[in-house]
């Protein structure tokens, strides 16, 4: 055995199964900062076995889904289970999904956040929020996304020290508020996003970044107004925003019951806020992509604020059970 390699291989029985919500990152100015759950899901349910992994896939954008051990749940329980010197040898998983994929809903940080819970269960642990924020990090690579899939609501996040930790705040958000994603039906790969971004930022246009983070912030915790302006960046939208056309139109779109839009995410989903008239914010934000040559449809959703949900050996539990809700 090569040194590092788990010591011993985990239980070859046992089932566990996992709720994970979508997620909206960046909430404009908030870049690499924060995060909203919402109302969509993953839901996998995970049995060990001897040997291999199988996967049932059903939900949307089935043909960009791995059968095998590729695929990013199983990946992130393999991760799950080196962390606690394990060896998986297999599992068979069934998987539901209704976040669409590769458009800025954070489907990979709710199949991390899965794996990562779900490989802990099938090793018989019980891994705390910090432990598989920790873990999904080092796959994820940022910590917004996987902040607010573990805790719901909405959340600022960051990460410190060596071994790097997260550390998340965590505010409640309204059910008088809706979440209207936009889904235009051009990908836009994570990576090309990241790559248009430039290396240095003026202090003019940080400064105004700190400002509208800081009082988005303020009254996501304290429940007060939001206004589209609290929405608007100056460190990645407008780079972001010429690689899908009608984008930088719906960043622009304004009437009365908006409360904020921004881009879901490195995109292409646009999310706006709605106080009320949901549906006609939907509708307007989907012409802006059709005047663009760009197809596209609408979602209304509600956040969500209770994060990700386990049912393994212990029962049927939050992940943020044993963490303050308030913060981790």
């Amino acid at each position: 055995m090569n040194a590092g390699e788990p010591s011993f291989a985990a239980p070859t029985s046992g089932s566990a199964s996992v709720t994970v919500p979508a997620t909206s990152a960046n909430l404009g100015c908030a870049f690499d900062c924060a995060g909203i759950a919402l109302g969509l899901f993953l839901r996998v349910s995970a049995t060990a076995r001897t040997s291999g992994f199988e996967v049932v896939y059903r939900g949307v954008d089935s043909q960009q889904v791995s059968r095998d051990e590729n695929n990013l749940v199983v990946q992130a329980m393999l991760r799950s289970a080196a962390h606690l010197k394990m060896k998986l040898p297999g599992a068979f998983l069934e998987v539901d999904n209704q976040i669409p994929l590769g458009i800025g809903l954070g489907s990979s940080a709710a199949a991390i956040v899965a794996g990562i819970a779900l490989g802990g269960a099938l090793c018989g642990a019980k891994l705390d929020a910090a432990t598989v924020l920790r873990l999904a990090l080092q796959i994820e690579g940022h910590p917004d996304n996987i902040a607010a899939a573990v805790y719901g609501g909405m959340v600022i996040a960051m990460t410190a020290g060596e071994p790097v930790e997260v550390f998340v705040s965590k505010a409640e958000v309204s059910q008088d508020l809706d979440f209207v994603a936009v889904i235009p039906e051009v990908p836009l790969r994570t990576e090309k996003a990241r790559a248009v971004l430039p290396a240095q930022y003026s202090r003019k246009d940080v400064v105004a970044n700190l400002q509208r983070t800081a009082l988005l912030t303020a009254c996501f915790f304290s429940g007060k107004h939001l206004s589209p302006e609290l929405f608007n960046d100056r460190l990645h939208q407008p780079y972001r925003s010429p690689l899908v056309p009608g984008i930088e139109q719906c960043l622009a779109y304004r009437q009365e019951g908006l409360a904020g839009v921004f881009l879901s995410g490195a995109g292409s989903a646009v999310m706006a806020i709605a106080r009320h008239s949901a549906q006609q914010i939907g509708k307007a934000l989907v012409e802006e992509f059709r005047r663009q040559g760009v197809v596209a449809h609408a979602l209304v959703l509600k956040a969500n604020n209770r994060g990700a949900e386990i049912s393994d050996f212990s029962g049927v539990r939050r992940l943020t059970a044993d963490a303050l809700q308030s913060g981790a």
